[in-house]
């Protein structure tokens, strides 16, 4: 009876159970969204690394779905016997129709039947090798879908060329057309580069731009303290810079190493910075670069190796658009170049993100200092068309019918090219860079030994050795002097004949891109019996010299077509140069693009002029008076900045170019002067194309006349580097004789 009561007065009143039940009902529901929260943030950053990884994951999985579709494709071809052996069959029939063309067409180029009729061609077009935009153009089984042909003008010169030739009337077609009487397309499901370019939405527009927003965290959200202090901007700010750019992808370490050259642009510390970036990127695998090859190429899963007699699976080089294989096709070495996955779609993606980016930070007070939409609109217009590697291609055949009369400089062949393939001649050498580290290791091998001076290189009875006794010896002291002057004197020569008679610019001439071809020198220590060789290159040097040298030029996905007036206005800067005239140097600057016209003041106009005249006064008075060709230009490009001139994309190529020439000659033979070197052909080119005001002559540049007078004049600079070299010559024997004497 005592309990009763007690547990009647425990008991929670009806109103007090609604409240608890209020409350778990509560507490679950936030429980519900906290979770909902943590799976929403989980997927979120789920999604991030995906976004971060896409352009490598996507090759396992587009690996993983065609060996899915390669079992299922087995499993019905099982259940359908008669059908099996059909597919088999054209399968074969589509493997042995591929390398029939492929194999002709090898014949073709290595016989010069392609170069002929390349040069019909273009004939065909007006006498002039112009290179035409095919950004976008797919040429997908397809000879009439390049819009700037006229087909009617080519088809009045069919008779003209050769028949049974194996390639597409369309000369800039180099794809394989598929006609009625081909064996059809093997390849089972979309192309693989249709899909590699498909538009992003602006889902994945969306994870790209968060994901770069994560890797450039470290300099956006320091760039008012850049700013404000220059100290830490310098020493910090510009490091933390090029990091996030060198791991945001292709298009960002393409646009850093092209501003890295934009001293006109941006500070000489920025881009002293950017120089460190390098385009060296993760090979994709092989099943991805199987699946590419017969997707451009129609060919059925798993009959690649019925096309080529063998394919080397690990790449030569892989760049940050494609990478380099080498193959074998009836007996005969080629080199294959295969898109990295999604790159197009990245680029793409990229480039949207970059230009809205540039707008906005434009338009905040105190960043239009940095230009980065002018600079972002500039590159795009240059790097567009290198995500399609049929360009290239084009590129190639044009490079080389206008140096077809130059036996010592090259560039590959192509004889297939689709937008994300190309197949072309194998050009051997070495990279010029690798080629001069290898000397400068070997001079600082000898440098530490005792009796270094008793090192030689065997070249023709001549020592390259020639240094004071005492002073350590530098790698282009041991570099035989016949490489030595066919390095410089080529490649001065091939940028000149690009300006002053192709109007058709290689857009990246620096080193790396530059292949030397030559036999092995030896290098070996006389009074020792533990021997020791260097292998330098392999090539076509022997005792006949230099005449047996070769330069092969790669990577033209990016070219730069110059008009009439870029041209010479370009060379009428350079002619400055070499009078010592900074006003009218200033003059010419100030051409460099139209929009200085209306935006350049007066007052800027006379500041920038002084300035010139002030800077010509104190490193450049003309020919023969050693000009760093370097400096002036580094020094001009640093007050095109100072006052804010514009510089079009095309002029800074050209710059560019020109450092690129004068740094390998600083680098090879430092005595060789690139500007008194190019002097009997810039001023003839002057003479005939100037008016004696300074004023360039219109329609003058490309007249037959012009063109045969700097033939002569390229003759005449043959003879002077001739005599300079015979020069040298004999200075580093009497140098040499005056060490045994020592």
């Amino acid at each position: 009876q005592t309990e009763g009561p007690r547990s009647m007065m425990n008991r929670p009143t009806q109103q007090e159970e609604w409240k608890n039940t209020w409350k778990s009902r509560r507490a679950g529901t936030n429980r519900m969204k906290q979770s909902s929260i943590m799976m929403t943030i989980s997927i979120m950053v789920w999604m991030l690394h995906i976004a971060s990884v896409a352009p490598f994951r996507d090759i396992r999985r587009t690996a993983t779905a065609s060996a899915g579709y390669s079992t299922s494709l087995s499993t019905t071809l099982v259940l359908r016997g008669g059908d099996a052996s059909e597919s088999e069959t054209a399968a074969t029939a589509r493997a042995d129709y591929i390398k029939s063309i492929l194999s002709r067409r090898l014949d073709h180029v290595h016989s010069g039947k392609r170069a002929q009729d390349f040069r019909k061609w273009v004939q065909s077009q007006g006498g002039e090798a112009t290179i035409f935009s095919m950004h976008g153009v797919e040429s997908e089984n397809d000879s009439n879908n390049h819009q700037k042909v006229d087909f009617t003008h080519v088809a009045s010169h069919l008779g003209k060329i050769q028949r049974g030739d194996p390639f597409p009337v369309d000369r800039l077609n180099l794809d394989i057309v598929t006609t009625d009487q081909s064996p059809a397309s093997q390849f089972p499901g979309e192309p693989q580069h249709l899909i590699d370019a498909t538009s992003p939405n602006l889902l994945q527009l969306a994870l790209r731009a968060v994901n770069l927003g994560v890797h450039f965290a470290p300099a956006w959200s320091t760039v008012g303290l850049a700013f404000f202090v220059p100290s830490f901007r310098r020493r910090y700010w510009y490091k933390w810079l090029s990091h996030c750019i060198a791991s945001s992808g292709a298009a960002w370490i393409k646009w850093g190493q092209w501003s890295a050259t934009r001293n006109d642009m941006f500070p000489e510390a920025l881009c002293d910075q950017l120089a460190t970036l390098h385009s060296d990127a993760p090979a994709h695998n092989w099943q991805f670069s199987q699946l590419q090859m017969e997707s451009s190429l129609g060919l059925a899963k798993d009959t690649l190796n019925q096309v080529f007699d063998s394919f080397e699976e690990t790449p030569l080089a892989s760049g940050s658009i494609a990478q380099v294989h080498r193959a074998v096709l009836c007996n005969q070495l080629v080199a294959v170049k295969i898109r990295h996955p999604r790159v197009a779609q990245l680029i793409d993606m990229d480039f949207r993100i970059m230009s809205l980016g540039a707008t906005c930070l434009d338009l905040v007070p105190g960043l239009g200092w940095l230009r980065l939409r002018e600079s972002v609109d500039q590159f795009s217009s240059t790097m567009a068309a290198q995500a399609h590697l049929h360009v290239e291609g084009h590129h190639l055949e044009v490079l080389n019918y206008n140096f077809g009369a130059w036996p010592h400089v090259s560039f590959p062949r192509p004889f297939y090219a689709s937008s994300a393939v190309i197949i072309e001649t194998f050009e051997p050498g070495q990279i010029v860079t690798d080629f001069l580290d290898e000397y400068d290791e070997l001079a600082e091998t000898m440098n530490n030994q005792q009796n270094s001076a008793e090192y030689q290189v065997e070249e023709e009875g001549d020592t390259a050795v020639s240094t004071t006794p005492g002073v350590p010896l530098k790698g282009n002291d041991l570099v035989p002097l016949p490489v030595a002057k066919f390095l410089v004197t080529t490649g001065l020569g091939l940028y000149l004949k690009m300006l002053l008679v192709d109007n058709l610019m290689h857009a990246d001439l620096h080193p790396g891109n530059i292949l030397l071809d030559l036999h092995r020198s030896t290098i070996q220590r006389g009074s020792s019996s533990n021997e020791k060789a260097l292998a330098v290159v392999d090539g076509k040097h022997d005792k006949q010299g230099s005449s047996r040298l070769g330069i092969t030029l790669v990577d033209a996905g990016m070219v730069a077509q110059l008009t009439e007036t870029e041209g010479s206005v370009f060379i009428g800067l350079l002619a400055s140069l070499g009078s010592g005239n900074g006003r009218e140097a200033a003059a010419f600057a100030l051409q460099f693009s139209e929009e200085n016209l209306n935006s350049v003041t007066e007052k800027t106009r006379e500041d920038f002029t002084n300035d010139m005249i002030q800077l010509f006064s104190e490193c450049c008075r003309g020919y023969g008076t050693k000009v760093d060709v370097g400096e002036v230009l580094r020094g001009v490009l640093g007050l095109i900045r100072k006052h804010q001139i514009r510089i079009d994309a095309n002029f800074a190529t050209l710059v560019v170019n020109v450092l690129c020439v004068e740094s390998l000659a600083a680098r090879m033979f430092p005595t060789y002067n690139v500007l008194d070197a190019a002097r009997p052909l810039l001023e003839s080119y002057r003479g005939m194309c100037y008016t004696t005001t300074g004023t360039p002559k219109q329609n003058v540049s490309k007249s037959p006349f012009v063109k045969f007078w700097l033939s002569v004049m390229y003759v005449k600079k043959s003879f002077q580097d001739r005599s300079f070299f015979r020069r040298e010559r004999r200075r580093q024997r009497r140098s040499q004789s005056a060490q045994h004497v020592y």
